[in-house]
């Protein structure tokens, strides 16, 4: 417990969620549905839904819609990625005379919690339409071994599922003075690691020294 072991597997799991996602362009329709040239970008914050709206109010944050925020919702042990108590595995250096040791890493699943806020509804229909046809079974994220297990790098090819729920809102309150705003509240989950300490590469045994003797007296089928 006191090795303390970080290879900032967490956050690099959720940095490449939010990039795959982080790319959604939205239209604006005239009443033909012909869009214009004006096109408009999302903005991914990693903050919760709450705060954002907070933030809308507060106007000197200029944080406009439409908008999307993440959240970490929970980890836990995936228990059904646990095949056998290997220990870990080695991985040849070569010319160096020595092989990396990769320990059996723990898996783990990353729930994050999505949040979309628009304005429109059209906006909103899009966004959903940017990542809910990708999502079938699920989007794979890729990130690196942490760079102190291995000298070359590895890559780790990580699933994200979609939850397949989307629950939609709408203000109610007619007399409020806060604007107008669509609001809908879906998850995902990686399936990431978590890794142990590092315990050091291990040298390489070129020389094995024995005596091996032959014995007659087998039936060999």
């Amino acid at each position: 417990m006191r090795d303390q072991p970080f290879y900032f597997e967490i956050k690099d799991l959720i940095t490449q969620f939010v990039t795959a996602f982080n790319s959604v362009v939205i239209n604006r329709y005239d009443k033909d549905r012909v869009p214009d040239e004006k096109k408009l970008r999302v903005s991914y914050v990693y903050s919760p839904k709450q705060r954002v709206i907070q933030d809308l109010v507060n106007k000197s944050m200029h944080l406009t819609l439409p908008v999307i925020a993440v959240t970490i919702g929970g980890i836990q042990k995936d228990s059904s990625r646990v095949f056998n108590k290997i220990l870990g595995s080695f991985y040849a250096n070569n010319g160096v005379g020595s092989t990396d040791y990769l320990p059996q890493p723990v898996p783990i699943n990353i729930n994050v919690n999505m949040s979309i806020l628009t304005k429109y509804q059209t906006d909103m229909d899009q966004i959903l339409s940017n990542f809910v046809p990708y999502s079938n079974p699920y989007v794979i994220i890729s990130w690196k071994i942490p760079s102190a297990f291995v000298q070359a790098p590895q890559e780790i090819r990580t699933e994200v599922l979609w939850s397949e729920s989307i629950n939609m809102s709408y203000p109610t309150d007619i007399d409020s003075p806060t604007p107008y705003r669509v609001s809908a509240d879906t998850s995902f989950t990686i399936k990431g690691w978590l890794f142990p300490k590092d315990q050091g590469p291990v040298n390489n045994i070129f020389v094995i020294e024995a005596n091996f003797i032959p014995v007659s007296g087998f039936d060999v089928y």
